[in-house]
């Protein structure tokens, strides 16, 4: 039987990325499946109307845009997670930091620091990641919340559960610093343009001048301009996979176009590689046994499900103004080692900074009655009134002509969108999470936050140290109050492990019971990474593509065998 591709990936973000384009460069008909579509140059919805229609991603009201927030009563998480070519990288805050070699405790052996070293560096340089320019250009050096960030770092009381002071950092960013101006175009190593970043804090919303290096400007770039004799990629974009049946020696795979649910398309494939994220993959699996088409999937499937940690933290009434929307989203971090939990498990923790778009600022300065516009308008208003009955009485002024100050007054200054500081946490929680499906197929999570509140009250307590220093006021996340989490860094579900009897797939991704179905994203790491998962994730999926061998090796494998 003549199947369509060598290999089917399900997902285009850090995991599917990475595999779509070495399985490409080794040779092998590749097919990349999207569910969102592609995102080009200043398309990103930014108009009120566009915001509305086109920036979330709910089908079942006939929205298909750039994220997906999920949340229920039955859940104890609300998730958020990105839809579009590139996943992940689309609305993430670029930082790319290697995981510690402490935190490796509970994977697979053959998977370590430095295992995955080589592969860190791999990553990096493909997505040519670099520090925030903070000390060496003089446009990027003003940004105040990385200097108090930094300050903060050197000046702050430490903990006494540490074992070494915190450390400031200026973690790896995908982000373009590259030009002789902000915005200016040029082509990066793949060949695909870019510009150069305008600080604009847009990262979360998708970057309209590609000043992000989202992985559609490189893997997938790089692995569509291959020439032969490499493989060849097929991309398709708004093609959700809704069945995936294993028929004797390959893979049926099932899609459809999220805008026409009723249309349905069937590809064949030897081999395929699910990379959704922690909840698209767990969730399609947990459908697929559910329904019998892979009803040898073990009982590891749903378990060890972790946030990684996040917690969202805001400081306001600063007593400098540190201008959040100035920069990318995040610039520094300071990292923290911490003595161990009780049962030894490792725990260390990152504080990262976080702005928000300019346009952010503009419609808070619109909601919030600030008393120095009010009355610059006021005074405008009067102003043109005297002019005008002036006039009328023939009276003659010797007022100033150039009135550009008092139109000035009249504009809101923002000044506690100037005077805030949000803060990110994220570290070692525990991965004690289930994903399971209710009764209409939708995934739900339970995750109980008590055995992780180690993890968030030092994060709290760190957090509020630096609102002190920066002088300014906490305000913790509410919803932590009601034992929920917002996680942007949603892990595991399809856990690693050395056997069937510890985990879903092995330590190559491939699942346990099933030859050549692969996991391979974020829901396959078995704890939690500490710092931001993105480097992390994709070097597992480079070290998992580096396993695979060459077509041509498999093709004679295949002639000596047969």
């Amino acid at each position: 039987m003549k199947l369509d591709f060598d290999y089917v990936v399900i997902g285009s973000g850090f995991g599917g990325s990475v595999m779509s384009c070495r399985l490409t460069e080794k040779g092998y008909n590749v097919c990349l499946l999207e569910r969102g579509r592609q995102w080009k140059m200043h398309e990103f919805p930014r108009r009120p109307q566009e915001v509305q229609e086109n920036m979330f991603w709910d089908p079942e009201d006939k929205k298909f845009g750039l994220m997906e927030f999920r949340d229920s009563p039955e859940s104890d998480v609300m998730t958020l997670t990105a839809s579009g070519l590139g996943g992940g990288s689309l609305i993430y805050a670029n930082v790319l930091y290697r995981m510690p070699a402490e935190f490796f405790t509970g994977w697979p052996t053959a998977i370590s620091r430095k295992t995955l070293d080589p592969y860190y560096d791999k990553v990096l340089s493909m997505m040519e990641a670099k520090p925030y320019p903070f000390a060496t250009d003089s446009y990027y050096r003003d940004t105040p919340k990385t200097a108090a960030m930094k300050k903060a770092a050197e000046e702050m009381p430490v903990n006494p559960e540490a074992t070494v002071r915190p450390e400031f950092h200026l973690p790896p960013l995908a982000i373009r610093f590259e030009g002789d101006y902000p915005g200016q175009q040029t082509a990066n190593t793949h060949g695909a343009t870019q510009s150069k970043c305008t600080k604009c804090g847009e990262c979360d919303i998708g970057c309209n001048i590609h000043a992000k290096n989202t992985l559609d400007l490189n893997y997938i770039h790089r692995a569509k301009s291959l020439k032969s004799p490499s493989g060849h990629l097929e991309v398709k974009t708004q093609a959700e996979v809704i069945k995936i049946e294993n028929i004797e020696n390959h893979y049926k795979i099932t899609l459809r176009v999220p805008q026409f649910p009723d249309q349905e398309v069937v590809l064949t494939a030897k081999k395929v590689i699910l990379s959704a994220g922690s909840v698209g993959s767990t969730s399609l699996l947990l459908k697929m046994k559910k329904k019998g088409h892979l009803p040898k999937l073990n009982n590891w499937l749903g378990k060890k499900w972790c946030g990684n940690g996040d917690l969202l933290g805001m400081i306001i009434d600063t007593k400098e103004k540190l201008d959040p929307s100035k920069g990318p989203v995040i610039t520094s971090a300071i990292q923290y080692s911490f003595q161990n939990y009780p049962d030894g498990f490792p725990h260390g923790m990152y504080l990262e900074d976080a702005g928000f778009p300019i346009g952010l600022a503009w419609y808070l300065s619109g909601k919030v009655p600030q008393i120095e516009g009010i009355m610059g308008a006021i005074k405008l208003v009067v102003r043109n009134l005297k002019n005008y009955f002036f006039k009328v009485l023939g009276i003659r002024t010797q007022e100033e002509i150039n009135v550009g100050d008092e139109f000035a007054a009249a504009l809101d200054k923002a000044e506690f969108a100037r005077k805030a500081l949000i803060l990110l946490g994220m570290g070692r929680d525990r991965s004690d999470g289930v994903v399971s499906l209710r009764e209409d197929d939708q995934a739900i999570i339970k995750w109980n936050k008590t055995g992780s509140n180690l993890h968030f009250d030092r994060v709290q307590e760190e957090m509020k140290k630096i609102a002190e220093n920066v002088g300014g006021i906490f305000i913790d996340n509410p919803l932590t109050h009601l034992n929920k989490i917002i996680a942007v860094h949603p892990l595991g579900g399809c856990p690693m492990g050395e056997t069937a009897e510890t985990g879903l797939v092995n330590e190559r991704g491939e699942v346990y019971g099933y030859e050549g179905l692969y996991v391979v994203d974020g829901s396959i790491l078995p704890t939690s990474t500490g710092p931001n998962p993105s480097l992390t994730i994709a070097a597992v999926a480079e070290y998992i593509a580096d396993q695979i061998p060459l077509k041509n090796e498999v093709r004679v494998t295949e002639s000596m065998t047969s």
